[in-house]
């Protein structure tokens, strides 16, 4: 008996299988590609968002503080004019307006679109476009 044609399956079989081994391990760098470039950006995200959070924490606090002693300096100043009355009522409603514009600047920040995961999601998109088949048209 020829030898040959019995090991020719167990050689074709072991082919397949290292050719899937080599998909498998193909998709699996892919993968983890993808998924280191999703945790650099939730990193930026993230030191972004304490950023903010920080610089609006300073905004709010020295602006309280800068609002009232702006209130308080310009109530001293008219303290001996008859306008007294009219700069104390006014100083609490020019605050309460200023403060409905800031909640208007912050829901419009709250509202836009956050560019989260945008180069992930764009490399994902790029994958999906280079595994479709390319249809090329008939002449």
């Amino acid at each position: 008996m020829d030898p040959t044609p019995q090991s020719y399956p167990i050689d074709r079989a072991s082919s397949v299988l290292a050719a899937g081994r080599r998909v498998l391990a193909a998709v699996w760098n892919q993968a983890e590609i993808r998924l280191e470039l999703l945790a650099i950006e939730l990193a930026e995200e993230r030191a972004r968002a304490i950023g903010a959070l920080v610089a609006a924490g300073l905004v709010v606090a020295f602006g309280t503080v800068a609002a009232a002693f702006a209130g308080l300096g310009l109530l001293v100043a008219v303290w001996d004019t008859p306008n007294r009355i009219w700069v104390a009522a006014g100083l609490p409603i020019a605050f309460v307006i200023a403060g409905l514009v800031a909640l208007m600047l912050l829901r419009h920040l709250i509202g836009q679109q956050s560019p989260l995961f945008r180069h992930s999601l764009a490399e994902l998109r790029r994958d999906a476009e280079g595994l479709r088949p390319s249809v090329e048209p008939e002449a």
